[in-house]
């Protein structure tokens, strides 16, 4: 593995800034957008979103219990549609926590 160390004299405010863009890179957020605004989400994400494992969430496209895309083999899930589904009710016991 190359590594490469840089050394460099930064202000402040130039810091800060630099900090501030990582973050927002490594969590996806555009600070533009509109909490309305619709997201395609991956399977993982997906998951993570409506607390189900993610085999479980497999199990749910198998049956076409979930709205769900496929875009060239690739399975994405609208973050709106989702929440609806969740809202809605019309979904099997919540898979990561278990039966009630």
């Amino acid at each position: 593995m190359n590594e490469t160390t840089f050394i460099t004299t930064l202000s402040t405010d130039q810091l800060k800034e630099l900090i501030e863009s990582s973050v927002k890179n490594a969590v996806r957020v555009n600070p533009n957008s509109n909490p309305q605004d619709d997201t395609l989400l991956d399977t993982k994400e997906a998951a993570n979103l409506i607390k189900y494992e993610v085999t479980s969430l497999y199990g749910l496209v198998k049956r076409k219990k979930i709205p769900f895309c496929k875009v060239e083999g690739k399975l994405l899930f609208s973050r709106k549609q989702l929440l609806a589904w969740i809202s809605a009710g019309n979904h099997p016991i919540n898979q990561k926590q278990g039966r009630l």
